[in-house]
């Protein structure tokens, strides 16, 4: 490690400011969920959580139950594009952005059936994916049909597991 000759001052509540240069660097943004261990020397480390490989991996399994069960297309997202998914049309989403106005309703933590927003499917039906204090993204069922009460109820179930899961703190 390296000294920077950044100092930072405890203030009187106990709080330090990380440097703007390292938040820009580092990409730590407001409400990031930081981990602070104190090491047996002495030194304090703080590192920013990534949920990504957690949503990825907890998201993969869902994915393909939700894809076997209902005979669709199912996936995952962070909340900038799809990371993972099964079943007939999964290399078409994979790696797809999502549109603003799917985002703010997964940050709201709404879920809704939705049709014709492109990515190749008459109808997509969403629910958040969330633990107590973050949401990670969102859980999508795509095809051809209409998903009905059944299948957004199952959505919704799936992306509070998957939430709950990578929730840390």
């Amino acid at each position: 490690m390296k000294t920077t000759g950044i100092v930072r001052r405890l203030d009187e509540l106990g709080r330090i400011v990380i440097p703007r240069e390292y938040r820009r660097l580092y990409s730590i943004n407001v409400g990031d969920p930081l981990e602070i261990v104190a090491m047996e020397n002495g030194n304090i480390v703080i590192s920013k959580l990534s949920t990504e490989s957690d949503l990825a991996m907890l998201g993969k399994s869902a994915c393909e139950s939700l894809s076997a069960e209902f005979g669709l297309t199912a996936a995952v997202s962070n909340l900038k594009e799809f990371v993972t998914g099964s079943g007939g049309g999964k290399s078409i989403i994979v790696n797809k952005g999502l549109s603003s106005d799917i985002v703010k309703s997964i940050k709201d933590r709404r879920s809704a059936v939705v049709s014709g927003l492109g990515y190749g499917f008459s109808y997509m039906a969403y629910a958040p994916i969330f633990g107590t204090s973050d949401v990670f993204g969102g859980i999508f069922l795509l095809g051809g049909i209409q998903p009905d009460e059944t299948k957004l109820a199952s959505l919704k179930i799936a992306g509070k597991l998957i939430g709950d899961s990578i929730q840390k703190f």
